[in-house]
């Protein structure tokens, strides 16, 4: 999924996470540092919240969801993230 932003189509990230969680911490630093890049937007999901999620992902949080994909699981660089997100915002995506 893409939202559109100045004109601009940029991939929207799903953080699953838990409040008590040192790698979603690092995660989340990264996604933010992006975001405000204008690369993406994003948003936390506290998996502990929802039955569903906590069975899907279990223990394996911090995970970067985009349009239902997995990303990165446990750890991600800026670096190996700007790279998926330059591959999700080809010319012309999906804009909502």
């Amino acid at each position: 999924m893409a939202v559109k932003i100045n004109s601009m189509s940029v991939p929207h990230i799903q953080l699953m996470s838990r409040s008590i969680c040192c790698l979603c911490d690092d995660a989340k630093a990264v996604v933010a540092a992006l975001a405000d890049a204008g690369l993406c937007t994003w948003e936390t999901v506290d998996v502990d919240r929802d039955k569903a999620l906590m069975v899907r992902f279990g223990m394996d949080v911090p995970v970067l969801v985009n349009a239902n994909r997995v990303l990165f699981k446990h750890c991600v660089t800026a670096t190996e993230l700007k790279s998926v997100l330059a591959e999700l915002s080809p010319q012309g995506a999906m804009e909502v």
